[in-house]
Parts: structure tokens; C-alpha cells; sequence
């Protein structure tokens, strides 16, 4: 079986790229001359389209997950894995429905918002400034993570595309990102988004319909499918049926004799264990890993004679990770069902990313930014159409990139790469340049967004509303460019280390945002009776209860953190909320929203 790799480019790649980066400071450099004030850098001056808003949110929000992560999962796993697209869907939709009319409406009419901290102050009468500023820190914390990430992901691309250094490709990646986004603020980040949503969607249905043709149509496809479970689970069985015979005895007298402290029953067993470790990796699911262990076993062998003090801890490790392996080649597959070794917990963990959604500054402030709520129906359409066009056709990417390596007996060196060498393997190179450019589009349209809000949290929330009330409009400007170099700056010090382990928070920031900010944005615009004390207490609980459960009681309960911390903020500012009386000033605003809705003239 030969495995595919990332190929070697030439000049078509190169020059596509260049033509797609220059496009993008182009357009950059477009808006600058367009954008005066502060709203307009960022919000467009509330003046955007239907079309433009709803491709904008949609490309702001999927990454490089969407056109490598998500096609990855369908490759191993098969449809199960596709209950995390639906839970996005549904997220995504009732976000149109439930948020986007009324926090169109109240951040204008109420003090002209256009930040989201801006908002949480403005909708709580929060004179004390408390609730801007601790959302703006988490905004800020989060959100400096959450752009290095891409930015690693960017250089990566480049990387294994071009075979440029890391860090070169970083500074290629970044700056092509900070240009756009420092000279032609939302305007630019929102249009760039427009043409990077439409070459993703394009992508991924060109991709697939390619692809369909190479393996024979939908019929063949399902068969190739379907016949690769079906070796995949008569390895499953035969591993089973060899670990009855005598491997799990050895394995049992091996971890009796390390409980015991008995070395010489383990010398004596674990030739025999070595050499069971290597059959498995000829027989099961699992050779890379087991052709390791037996490495590793052989290793601890040749030193028993005269054992090191860590001895211990090194079969321990052994063991364990045997143990491991063992699970993991055990695992049956069935690519069609969305139930194969689900369990309801799991379900539920996927559909739950929907609630994210509620709660992500980069994609709600889209709906600040629309030109009118007259909009919003159709722009609603034309969101959740790409959103479902583009999530089924990565789901066929990854389906038909099994069938693929079926009929032509081949095998991905990395699935979560099986749409970059698709592209490579069945277009010409210019046409592979251009769909290679919908991944860096994937990554550079969530990281500018990701990038504009910060600089807005540095620039309006803390340098004009905290620090220097009475700043023109002209500070407030240089100031908010200021704060995109400065943001992008210290992103891109944490993405030099591309296995920095700070970034493992960015696992934290979707729950985080959607437990704290989704919670208090939902009640806040629905429940006239929340206060400031219980959106500050939500906000809070949310954000701790996602770290808490992730670190320390996901094994006791095994659902995604976003559940309990979306649960606990809700409950925190209702009971905190009823144990206060509504600030002068907060009732009669939300009032002034209510009629503002019916009224239908924003």
C-alpha cells in the first residue's frame, strides 16, 4: 500500500498564492481611504449587506477545521463524527433567529454600541465601568490565543506546501493578515471575508464532485466504503481472537510480577510479550503503534540484567500505553451509522458546540454591523446556506477520501491532509494553487476577525472609555491601528513556538466564550429583569465552570465543558439577578428596544 504525502510545488502554486495575497492587500488598502471614524474601522459604519454579513460571519467563524479537521474525522471515523456539523447548523441558525434583530437594534438605539463590551455596559447601565472590563480581558485573553493559533496554522500551510522555514512562513502569514486588516479595518476584513467564504464553499464542492468521478460515482463510492469496514473489522476480530490466546496471560503475569516488584518474572515474560507486540502490528489496526511498543519493550529487556532506578516507572509507562493501543485497535467501524460507539453523553457534547455560537465577539458583531433588520431574513438564508453547502461537501471530502484510498489501495500519511493532496493529486497546478488558497482563506478569515475585535477591546474599551474619555475621533483611529500591530504582534511571539503548550487554552476559548458571553447575550436580550450583578455573575460562572470541569471533572462526567458552564452562568444570573432590583435606566432601555423591534425602522 503506498501513502500519499504532501507533494513538492512549483511556480503555478507560488504564483497563485502571490496573485490571492496581493487581492487581499488590495482590498486592504482599498477601505483605508474609505474608513474615517472609529465605527466604520469597526463596524463598517453598520452599513453591510445581506450577502456580505452573512459570508463574512460564516467564513469568520470556520477555520482550517472546516476544509482539514472536519474532512480528517469523516476519513477515520465516518458519520458519527458529523454530529458536531449539526450541532454547528443549529447553532448558527437560531443565533439569526434570536440574536441578530435584537442586538442589531439595542446596540444602536442605546448610547450607539459598537463593541460588545460596549454593549454588556450600555444594556446594564454599568457606570462603574465592571462589566466592560471584565469582558474586555476575557476578550482580550482568549482572543490573543485563539489568533496565534491560526497564525501557526498559516505557517504550517506554508511550511509543508512551499517547504519554507517556520518562522518565514509565519511572517508571510501574519503579514499578509495585519496589512489587510491595519490599513482597511472591518471593511476589508468583511469583503476579503465575502471572496474567501465563496472560494471555500467553491472548494469544497469541486473537490468533491472530482473525486466522485475518479472513484466511479456514489454506488462505488459506498461500496469501497463499506468494503474497507469490513477489513478494518476482520482485523478487529482477528486482534481479538489473538490477544484470547496467550497474550493477555502474559500481559496479566507481567503486571502482577511489577506489583510485586518481581523482575525476574518480568525477563522472563517480556521476550514473549515482544514478540506478541510485533504479530499485532502485522495483524491489527494498530502497526505503528505496536511496532513502537515492541521497540520500547525490547529496549526495557536489554536492560534488566542491571535495571535502571526508573525501571519501574518506564514497564509502568509501557503498560499502559500497551493497554492503550490495545483499546484503540479494538474499536469496530460502521462509516455510515451515527451511532456507532456514540453514547448519549457524546451526542449531546456535539450538538452542544451549537451553543457557542452565542457567545463568539468575532461572529455577533456581524450582526451590529448589518445595514438594516429588513436584512436579516435573507442574509439568514444565505449564511445558513453556505454554512450546510460547505459542511456537507467537507464531510464528502473525507467520505470519498476513504473510498479513494480503497479503490486505489493507497493510504494518507495524515487524513486531516486529505484535502491538500486531493487537490494536488487530480487538478492541474493551477487550479491546486487556487484551491489551496480556500485553506489559507479558511485561516486568515477567522484570525483577522479575531484580530479586529481585539484591537477594538484595546482601543474603545480601555484607551477611550477608561483611560482618555475626551479622545477624538482621529486618537481613537490611531490608536485602534495601533492596537492591531500590538495584538498581532504579541500573537505572533506566542506562534513562534508552534508547540507552545500555552496554546493548549485555545481548547478552552469556544466553551469559554459560549458559557460566559452566550448565557449573559441570550438572557440579556430576552429577560428584561437581569441586572448587572447577575450578568457579571454569569459571565464569571461560565468561564470558571468551563475550566473546572475540563481540568478536573470531565472524567467523572464526560460531557463537553461548554454544557455545565452554559448550564451554571444561566443559573447565576437568574437567582443573582432576582436577589437585586433593576438599575434606573436598564428597564426603560430594554423598553426601548421592544419598540424599536415591533417599529421594524432600523
Amino acid at each position: 500500500m503506498n501513502t500519499l504525502e504532501v507533494q513538492s510545488l512549483g511556480f503555478p502554486i507560488f504564483a497563485t498564492f502571490g496573485l490571492y495575497a496581493v487581492v487581499m492587500i488590495g482590498i486592504g488598502l482599498y477601505f483605508w481611504r474609505k474608513t474615517k471614524n472609529p465605527e466604520e474601522f469597526f463596524l463598517g459604519g453598520r452599513s453591510m449587506g445581506p450577502a456580505v454579513s452573512a459570508l463574512s460571519a460564516g467564513a469568520s467563524d470556520m477555520s482550517s477545521w472546516l476544509l482539514m479537521g472536519l474532512p480528517g474525522a469523516l476519513y477515520v471515523a465516518g458519520l458519527l463524527n458529523a454530529w458536531i456539523a449539526i450541532g454547528l447548523s443549529i447553532g448558527m441558525f437560531l443565533n439569526w433567529l434570536f440574536v441578530a434583530k435584537r442586538l442589531r437594534i439595542y446596540t444602536e438605539v442605546i448610547d450607539n454600541s459598537i463593541t460588545i463590551p460596549d454593549y454588556f455596559e450600555t444594556r446594564f447601565s454599568d457606570d462603574k465601568h465592571i462589566l466592560r472590563l471584565i469582558s474586555a480581558i476575557v476578550i482580550l485573553v482568549f482572543f490573543v490565543f485563539y489568533i496565534s493559533s491560526g497564525l501557526i496554522a498559516g505557517a504550517k500551510l506554508f511550511e509543508q506546501t512551499f517547504h519554507i522555514d517556520y518562522q518565514i512562513s509565519l511572517m508571510i502569514g501574519a503579514g499578509i493578515i495585519v496589512i489587510y486588516t491595519f490599513f482597511g479595518g472591518y471593511l476589508a476584513v468583511c469583503w476579503t471575508d465575502l471572496l474567501q467564504g465563496v472560494l471555500m464553499m467553491l472548494a469544497l464542492i469541486v473537490v468533491p464532485i472530482v473525486m466522485l468521478n475518479q472513484i466511479g460515482g456514489l454506488s462505488e463510492a459506498k461500496s469501497y466504503i463499506q468494503k474497507s469496514d469490513e477489513v478494518h473489522n476482520e482485523r478487529v476480530l482477528k486482534t481479538q481472537q489473538y490477544l484470547d490466546t496467550d497474550v493477555n496471560t502474559i500481559l496479566d503475569e507481567i503486571k502482577q510480577a511489577q506489583n510485586n516488584k518481581d523482575i525476574d518474572t518480568i525477563k522472563q515474560n517480556l521476550p514473549m510479550l515482544i514478540e506478541s507486540l510485533n504479530t499485532l502490528s502485522e495483524i491489527s489496526n494498530n502497526p505503528k503503534d505496536f511496532s513502537t511498543l515492541a521497540n520500547e519493550a525490547s529496549e526495557i529487556n536489554a536492560t534488566l540484567s542491571n535495571p535502571p532506578k526508573d525501571i519501574d516507572k518506564k514497564i509502568q509507562s509501557l503498560l499502559s500505553s500497551i493497554d492503550s493501543a490495545t483499546t484503540a485497535s479494538m474499536e469496530e467501524k460502521a462509516h455510515f451509522s451515527f451511532f456507532q460507539g456514540v453514547t448519549l453523553l457524546s451526542v449531546i457534547s456535539a450538538i452542544a458546540w451549537g451553543l457557542g455560537y452565542f457567545g463568539q465577539p468575532h461572529i455577533i458583531v456581524r450582526f451590529m454591523s448589518i445595514r438594516s433588520t429588513k436584512d436579516i431574513p435573507t442574509a439568514t438564508i444565505i449564511g445558513m446556506s453556505w454554512m450546510i453547502i460547505s459542511l456537507i461537501g467537507a464531510c464528502f471530502v473525507g467520505m470519498l477520501g476513504l473510498a479513494y484510498a480503497t479503490k486505489f489501495d493507497i493510504s494518507f500519511s495524515d487524513p486531516e491532509k486529505i484535502f491538500i493532496i486531493m487537490s494536488q493529486t487530480l487538478f492541474n497546478p493551477w487550479v491546486t494553487g487556487i484551491l489551496l488558497s480556500a485553506l489559507l482563506a479558511a485561516i486568515m478569515s477567522t484570525a483577522s476577525s479575531q484580530l479586529l475585535v481585539s484591537a477594538s477591546t484595546v482601543a474603545e474599551d480601555f484607551y477611550k472609555k477608561i483611560l482618555k474619555t475626551d479622545a477624538t475621533p482621529k486618537q481613537v483611529m490611531f490608536f485602534s491601528r495601533a492596537s492591531v500591530l500590538v495584538v498581532s504582534f504579541v500573537a505572533f511571539f506566542i506562534s513562534t513556538n508552534k508547540d507552545s503548550s500555552i496554546l493548549s487554552i485555545v481548547a478552552y476559548a469556544w466553551a469559554g466564550f459560549g458559557a460566559s458571553f452566550g448565557s449573559v447575550v441570550l438572557f440579556s436580550l430576552f429577560w428584561q429583569r437581569m441586572t448587572r450583578m447577575g450578568a457579571i455573575a454569569g459571565m464569571i460562572t461560565g468561564a470558571v465552570v468551563v475550566v473546572l470541569h475540563n481540568n478536573f471533572f470531565y472524567t467523572y462526567f464526560p460531557i463537553y465543558e461548554i454544557v455545565p458552564g452554559f448550564v451554571c452562568a444561566s443559573i447565576a444570573i437568574i437567582l443573582v439577578s432576582l436577589m437585586q432590583p433593576v438599575r434606573p435606566g436598564t428597564k426603560e432601555a430594554f423598553d426601548k428596544m421592544m419598540v424599536e423591534m415591533k417599529a421594524g425602522n432600523i
